[in-house]
Protein backbone atom coordinates (compact mmCIF):
# COMPACT_ATOMS: atom_id res chain seq x y z
CA UNK A 1 0.00 0.00 0.00
CA UNK A 2 1.12 3.33 -0.81
CA UNK A 3 0.47 4.84 2.60
CA UNK A 4 2.91 2.47 4.05
CA UNK A 5 4.59 4.76 7.05
CA UNK A 6 8.56 5.38 6.37
CA UNK A 7 10.59 4.79 9.02
CA UNK A 8 14.64 5.42 10.11
CA UNK A 9 16.28 2.05 9.91
CA UNK A 10 19.75 1.82 11.37
CA UNK A 11 22.19 -1.33 12.09
CA UNK A 12 23.08 -1.47 16.05
CA UNK A 13 26.49 -0.72 15.28
CA UNK A 14 25.10 3.02 13.97
CA UNK A 15 22.62 3.09 16.78
CA UNK A 16 25.48 3.27 19.03
CA UNK A 17 27.95 5.19 17.21
CA UNK A 18 24.94 7.80 17.42
CA UNK A 19 23.82 7.82 20.48
CA UNK A 20 27.71 7.88 21.85
CA UNK A 21 27.91 10.99 19.36
CA UNK A 22 24.57 12.74 21.08
CA UNK A 23 25.94 11.86 24.50
CA UNK A 24 28.90 14.00 23.77
CA UNK A 25 28.03 17.01 21.87
CA UNK A 26 25.12 17.89 23.88
CA UNK A 27 24.63 18.80 27.87
CA UNK A 28 21.85 15.45 28.40
CA UNK A 29 21.41 12.25 26.77
CA UNK A 30 18.95 11.39 24.24
CA UNK A 31 17.45 8.08 24.17
CA UNK A 32 17.28 7.01 21.05
CA UNK A 33 13.58 7.16 20.49
CA UNK A 34 13.62 11.22 21.51
CA UNK A 35 16.62 11.13 18.81
CA UNK A 36 14.57 9.67 16.35
CA UNK A 37 15.92 6.16 15.88
CA UNK A 38 13.52 2.98 15.44
CA UNK A 39 14.24 -0.37 15.79
CA UNK A 40 15.32 -1.90 12.11
CA UNK A 41 12.36 -4.57 11.19
CA UNK A 42 12.83 -8.30 10.94
CA UNK A 43 14.69 -8.57 7.52
CA UNK A 44 16.22 -5.73 7.26
CA UNK A 45 19.97 -7.20 7.62
CA UNK A 46 18.88 -10.56 5.79
CA UNK A 47 20.16 -12.61 4.25
CA UNK A 48 23.48 -11.00 6.06
CA UNK A 49 25.71 -9.61 3.85
CA UNK A 50 29.41 -11.44 2.91
CA UNK A 51 31.96 -10.49 5.77
CA UNK A 52 35.13 -8.24 5.16
CA UNK A 53 38.04 -11.15 5.47
CA UNK A 54 41.32 -10.33 6.03
CA UNK A 55 43.42 -11.78 3.15
CA UNK A 56 46.12 -12.83 5.64
CA UNK A 57 46.63 -16.57 4.85
CA UNK A 58 47.86 -16.84 8.41
CA UNK A 59 43.99 -16.35 9.35
CA UNK A 60 43.04 -19.50 7.68
CA UNK A 61 42.93 -22.93 9.55
CA UNK A 62 45.39 -25.57 8.87
CA UNK A 63 44.84 -28.88 7.56
CA UNK A 64 45.44 -30.22 11.11
CA UNK A 65 42.26 -27.97 12.22
CA UNK A 66 39.65 -29.45 9.37
CA UNK A 67 39.48 -33.01 10.79
CA UNK A 68 35.29 -32.99 9.84
CA UNK A 69 34.91 -35.82 12.95
CA UNK A 70 36.81 -33.56 15.42
CA UNK A 71 34.53 -30.40 14.31
CA UNK A 72 31.14 -32.68 13.67
CA UNK A 73 32.05 -33.47 17.75
CA UNK A 74 32.50 -30.30 18.39
CA UNK A 75 29.39 -28.90 16.77
CA UNK A 76 26.91 -31.87 18.57
CA UNK A 77 23.64 -31.53 17.72
CA UNK A 78 24.05 -28.28 16.06
CA UNK A 79 24.98 -30.14 13.28
CA UNK A 80 21.75 -29.82 10.82
CA UNK A 81 22.60 -31.56 7.22
CA UNK A 82 19.51 -29.96 6.12
CA UNK A 83 21.09 -26.67 6.06
CA UNK A 84 24.53 -27.36 5.92
CA UNK A 85 27.50 -29.07 4.20
CA UNK A 86 30.57 -30.09 4.58
CA UNK A 87 31.67 -30.28 0.36
CA UNK A 88 30.68 -28.23 -2.15
CA UNK A 89 26.88 -29.23 -2.75
CA UNK A 90 25.88 -29.49 -6.48
CA UNK A 91 23.33 -26.41 -7.49
CA UNK A 92 25.94 -24.21 -5.11
CA UNK A 93 25.29 -21.82 -7.25
CA UNK A 94 21.40 -21.98 -7.83
CA UNK A 95 18.59 -21.59 -6.00
CA UNK A 96 16.66 -24.08 -4.72
CA UNK A 97 12.54 -24.86 -5.33
CA UNK A 98 12.82 -21.33 -6.73
CA UNK A 99 9.66 -22.72 -8.85
CA UNK A 100 7.51 -23.28 -5.71
CA UNK A 101 4.48 -22.55 -7.92
CA UNK A 102 1.47 -22.69 -5.56
CA UNK A 103 -0.77 -24.55 -8.34
CA UNK A 104 -0.39 -27.41 -10.50
CA UNK A 105 -2.31 -29.00 -13.13
CA UNK A 106 -4.82 -31.38 -13.00
CA UNK A 107 -5.81 -34.24 -15.29
CA UNK A 108 -8.25 -31.72 -17.07
CA UNK A 109 -5.45 -28.84 -17.54
CA UNK A 110 -6.50 -26.82 -15.08
CA UNK A 111 -4.72 -24.64 -12.22
CA UNK A 112 -5.26 -26.21 -8.76
CA UNK A 113 -4.00 -25.12 -5.41
CA UNK A 114 -1.41 -27.08 -3.58
CA UNK A 115 -1.10 -26.90 0.36
CA UNK A 116 -3.62 -25.43 2.95
CA UNK A 117 -5.08 -22.07 1.67
CA UNK A 118 -3.70 -19.64 4.64
CA UNK A 119 -6.24 -19.14 7.76
CA UNK A 120 -6.77 -15.47 6.68
CA UNK A 121 -8.11 -16.33 3.33
CA UNK A 122 -9.96 -19.36 4.08
CA UNK A 123 -11.75 -17.51 7.07
CA UNK A 124 -13.03 -14.27 4.68
CA UNK A 125 -16.48 -13.78 4.61
CA UNK A 126 -17.81 -12.95 1.45
CA UNK A 127 -21.58 -12.75 2.44
CA UNK A 128 -21.55 -8.90 2.60
CA UNK A 129 -18.64 -5.70 2.24
CA UNK A 130 -18.13 -3.52 5.35
CA UNK A 131 -18.35 0.58 4.68
CA UNK A 132 -16.10 2.93 5.86
CA UNK A 133 -19.59 4.30 8.27
CA UNK A 134 -19.40 0.85 9.72
CA UNK A 135 -22.41 -0.74 7.83
CA UNK A 136 -22.72 -3.67 6.27
CA UNK A 137 -23.88 -4.23 2.38
CA UNK A 138 -24.65 -7.62 1.44
CA UNK A 139 -23.26 -9.06 -1.47
CA UNK A 140 -24.71 -12.10 -3.66
CA UNK A 141 -21.40 -14.02 -4.19
CA UNK A 142 -22.09 -17.67 -4.74
CA UNK A 143 -19.67 -20.98 -3.14
CA UNK A 144 -18.21 -21.17 -6.69
CA UNK A 145 -17.51 -17.35 -7.08
CA UNK A 146 -15.99 -17.32 -3.49
CA UNK A 147 -13.60 -19.85 -4.29
CA UNK A 148 -12.52 -18.56 -7.14
CA UNK A 149 -11.76 -15.45 -5.66
CA UNK A 150 -10.11 -16.93 -2.41
CA UNK A 151 -7.78 -18.94 -4.63
CA UNK A 152 -7.01 -15.77 -7.02
CA UNK A 153 -5.87 -13.94 -3.84
CA UNK A 154 -3.96 -16.74 -2.38
CA UNK A 155 -1.77 -16.97 -5.70
CA UNK A 156 -1.67 -13.05 -6.30
CA UNK A 157 -0.14 -12.49 -2.23
CA UNK A 158 1.85 -15.94 -2.20
CA UNK A 159 5.77 -14.83 -1.33
CA UNK A 160 7.31 -18.61 -1.60
CA UNK A 161 10.81 -18.82 -0.23
CA UNK A 162 13.47 -20.05 -1.96
CA UNK A 163 16.65 -21.69 -1.09
CA UNK A 164 20.39 -20.96 -1.97
CA UNK A 165 23.60 -22.30 -0.76
CA UNK A 166 26.14 -20.29 0.47
CA UNK A 167 29.96 -20.51 0.52
CA UNK A 168 31.10 -18.71 3.85
CA UNK A 169 35.01 -19.46 2.98
CA UNK A 170 37.25 -21.80 4.62
CA UNK A 171 37.04 -19.95 8.01
CA UNK A 172 33.93 -21.48 8.53
CA UNK A 173 32.49 -25.39 9.60
CA UNK A 174 30.75 -26.26 7.80
CA UNK A 175 31.17 -24.19 5.02
CA UNK A 176 28.62 -24.38 3.05
CA UNK A 177 24.99 -23.03 4.44
CA UNK A 178 21.20 -23.21 2.90
CA UNK A 179 20.30 -19.48 3.09
CA UNK A 180 16.42 -18.38 2.19
CA UNK A 181 15.66 -15.86 0.15
CA UNK A 182 12.27 -13.85 -0.68
CA UNK A 183 11.21 -13.55 -4.27
CA UNK A 184 12.49 -9.77 -5.25
CA UNK A 185 10.05 -9.59 -7.77
CA UNK A 186 8.91 -5.85 -9.35
CA UNK A 187 5.76 -6.05 -8.91
CA UNK A 188 3.46 -6.03 -6.17
CA UNK A 189 1.93 -8.74 -4.05
CA UNK A 190 -1.34 -6.39 -2.41
CA UNK A 191 -3.90 -5.14 -3.34
CA UNK A 192 -4.02 -1.99 -4.12
CA UNK A 193 0.09 -2.27 -4.98
CA UNK A 194 2.67 -1.08 -3.11
CA UNK A 195 3.37 -4.09 -0.53
CA UNK A 196 6.18 -6.53 -1.23
CA UNK A 197 7.61 -9.98 0.11
CA UNK A 198 9.51 -9.37 2.84
CA UNK A 199 11.47 -12.19 5.73
CA UNK A 200 8.89 -12.77 8.35
CA UNK A 201 10.49 -15.58 10.09
CA UNK A 202 13.64 -16.98 10.85
CA UNK A 203 15.66 -18.95 12.60
CA UNK A 204 19.37 -18.86 13.84
CA UNK A 205 21.79 -21.98 13.20
CA UNK A 206 25.02 -22.76 15.02
CA UNK A 207 28.38 -23.15 12.96
CA UNK A 208 31.81 -22.75 14.01
CA UNK A 209 34.08 -19.65 13.09
CA UNK A 210 38.20 -19.83 13.25
CA UNK A 211 39.07 -16.98 15.48
CA UNK A 212 42.62 -15.78 15.66
CA UNK A 213 44.05 -13.22 17.94
CA UNK A 214 47.83 -12.39 18.63
CA UNK A 215 48.67 -12.96 22.66
CA UNK A 216 48.86 -9.42 23.35
CA UNK A 217 48.99 -7.25 20.47
CA UNK A 218 46.96 -7.70 16.85
CA UNK A 219 50.64 -8.20 14.72
CA UNK A 220 50.00 -9.30 11.21
CA UNK A 221 53.44 -10.23 10.74
CA UNK A 222 53.09 -13.26 13.36
CA UNK A 223 53.95 -16.65 12.31
CA UNK A 224 50.91 -19.28 12.43
CA UNK A 225 52.18 -21.05 15.12
CA UNK A 226 52.54 -17.51 16.91
CA UNK A 227 48.84 -17.30 17.17
CA UNK A 228 46.12 -18.28 19.07
CA UNK A 229 43.43 -19.70 17.19
CA UNK A 230 40.45 -22.03 17.91
CA UNK A 231 37.14 -22.77 16.65
CA UNK A 232 34.08 -20.84 18.39
CA UNK A 233 30.03 -21.34 18.19
CA UNK A 234 28.48 -18.39 16.66
CA UNK A 235 24.88 -18.19 15.18
CA UNK A 236 24.10 -17.57 11.77
CA UNK A 237 20.21 -16.07 10.81
CA UNK A 238 18.28 -17.86 8.09
CA UNK A 239 15.32 -16.76 6.64
CA UNK A 240 12.77 -19.73 7.05
CA UNK A 241 9.20 -17.82 6.43
CA UNK A 242 8.38 -14.36 3.32
CA UNK A 243 4.90 -12.62 3.91
CA UNK A 244 3.64 -10.21 1.74
CA UNK A 245 4.50 -6.67 3.63
CA UNK A 246 5.04 -2.95 3.89
CA UNK A 247 8.25 -2.39 2.59
CA UNK A 248 10.70 -0.46 4.59
CA UNK A 249 12.97 2.39 3.22
CA UNK A 250 15.49 4.87 4.83
CA UNK A 251 14.32 8.50 5.38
Amino acid sequence: MDGCACVLLVTGVLVTTLAEHLHTHTHHQLSPSDAGLRPAALGDDLPPLDLLESPNRSHDPRPTELNATALAIKLGRNLDPAFMSVTRPAPASQLLNSNNFLYRRNRRGRLVPVGDMPKHLRDMDFKFLRLPDGSKLRTRVSTKLKKKLQQFLWAFTACPIAYKWKDLGIRFWPRWLKEGHCPAGKTSCSVPPGMKCRPSATLRKTVLRWHCRSPIFDNSALQPEQRHCQWIKVEYPIITQCSCACPHTYS
